[in-house]
């Protein structure tokens, strides 16, 4: 299949785009599943605002709005076909319109279906798993018992949340969440408080409580998952605020 029929909107997804998408998608989680769903009965209807192989999935008649930033990461992985590592992100659905990327270095043939090896994707973990791909410890923090779980990987430099009704792991940006905890510590000073990369290196210096409050004060904020705060009681000590601006400190260069 030449660029041209590629690049002919709208159009169906070829083999080879499905399977590296759905490779990411696991469908023993019914989250997943459902956008499998979504994925197989929508059309490409154009290119996203980064080219290459950055589209947008859509309902025939419609086209991308470009407008409009892209909506956050749904699910993110690498998956391994023979020589090449092929990234791949899926987008949260946005006005019936999934946007996604696939990337990769080496040349790779999209005219038949290809074969996946591997797979390496933040979809496949389950709760009361310690490592993730490249042996990265998993940290677990319960936001809401029997529905919400917050795993962070400070090696990584990632954070999602698992829902587990729907077997989701939901990407969350770093900035907002490290925004909450500083204000829930009441630091106020920029060199600290602008600095998300503090937050995996001193996450040590961090309460579970502090971590699961701000997080509710981050939902919160965003009002995206609306998770009920089941406890009242205050965290946040003058001590522990002190201690930590010093930790900060100590690791400025």
């Amino acid at each position: 299949m030449n660029n041209f029929e590629l690049n002919n909107f709208p159009r169906e997804l070829i083999r080879a785009e499905k399977t590296i998408l759905f490779s990411i998608l696991p469908e023993s989680k019914t989250g997943y599943k459902l956008y499998h769903e979504k994925i197989n009965n929508l059309l490409i209807i154009g290119s996203g605002r980064f080219g290459g192989n950055n589209y947008i999935l859509g309902n025939n008649g419609t086209e991308p709005d470009l407008s409009i930033p892209s909506s956050p990461v749904f699910a993110l992985g690498t998956a391994v076909s023979g020589s090449n590592n092929i990234d791949v992100i899926i987008h949260e659905e946005q006005d019936d319109q999934i946007e996604f990327d696939i990337n990769f270095v080496s040349e790779l043939s999209f005219e038949n279906d290809i074969t996946i090896e591997k797979v390496s994707c933040y979809s496949n973990w389950n709760p009361g798993e310690k490592i993730l791909f490249e042996k990265a410890e998993v940290r677990e923090y319960i936001i809401s018992p029997g529905s919400y779980i917050l795993a962070i990987v400070p090696e990584l430099k990632k954070i999602w949340l698992h829902d587990i009704s729907t077997g989701v792991n939901h990407i969350i940006p770093v900035t907002n969440f490290f925004n909450e905890l500083m204000r829930l510590k009441n630091i106020r000073d920029p060199k600290l408080a602008l600095s998300p990369g503090n937050f995996f290196e001193y996450i040590n210096e961090f309460k579970n409580d502090e971590i699961r409050k701000a997080f509710l004060m981050y939902d919160k904020y965003l009002s995206k998952f609306n998770i009920k705060d089941e406890k009242t009681n205050s965290i946040t000590s003058v001590n522990s605020k002190r201690k930590l601006l010093k930790i900060f400190k100590r690791g400025q260069v």
